[in-house]
């Protein structure tokens, strides 16, 4: 009986070690998209006219390390943690690619832009290729967007322009709400140096808009 008796309490005292440790591992997932430029903070600076050209955006590129749910952010110069409870609701990539369009649109004020891959027959006037190196950030340091991008014309057969660009900025506050909107801001940034490269060109008149 006393065998029993000491079986059961050591059974629930597993019980219970396994239900405080359980309870310590149920906190809450949080969800993050990057956002895109407001169109009010475009006002003034995009064409007065919808522009006639078309755009082709892509391929837009992320490195592998993050390829993943989690946010990355970097701990030293070497080391990097992934968040367990903050994670991105959509591929990066997809975010990132997207959040670019919409800056594009809003910053060129036309609705011509294809994203990667855009089917064979598309009409482009123009493609923008973005190569991004890093993406990241420091809790409580900065936000750091480092991409090679370059401007072609007619889908890759003329480069423009290729260049490298940096931008940073420091989030408001030590919280990944705070760095995922310090990593849209880098993405406006790098929004509107292409967008300006493309307003400074030549006018050039698309053959499709003269038929």
């Amino acid at each position: 009986m006393n065998r029993i008796i000491k079986g059961f309490r050591f059974g629930v005292a597993c019980v219970c070690v396994l239900n405080f440790f359980g309870c310590g591992t149920s906190q809450p997932s949080h969800f993050y998209l990057l956002r895109a430029v407001s169109p009010d903070s475009v006002s003034g600076l995009a064409e007065a006219n919808p522009s006639s050209l078309s755009f082709g955006l892509g391929p837009v590129t992320l490195p592998k390390y993050l390829d993943r749910p989690q946010i990355v952010t970097k701990s030293s110069a070497h080391e990097v943690d992934l968040a367990e409870f903050h994670k991105w609701a959509e591929p990066l990539s997809d975010n990132v690619s997207h959040v670019l369009s919409e800056n594009l649109s809003a910053l060129l004020s036309t609705d011509r832009i294809a994203q990667y891959p855009w089917p064979g027959s598309t009409p482009l006037d123009y493609q923008i290729t973005v190569d991004v190196l890093q993406f990241d950030g420091t809790m409580g340091g900065e936000a750091v967007l480092v991409a090679r991008w370059s401007l072609s014309r007619d889908d890759e057969k003329t480069v423009i322009t290729t260049k490298k660009t940096r931008v940073t900025h420091h989030p408001t506050s030590q919280d990944y709400e705070a760095l995922v909107e310090a990593m849209s801001q880098n993405l406006e940034d790098l929004s509107r140096e292409i967008a300006e490269v493309i307003k400074a060109l030549p006018p050039r008149i698309s053959p499709r808009s003269s038929s």
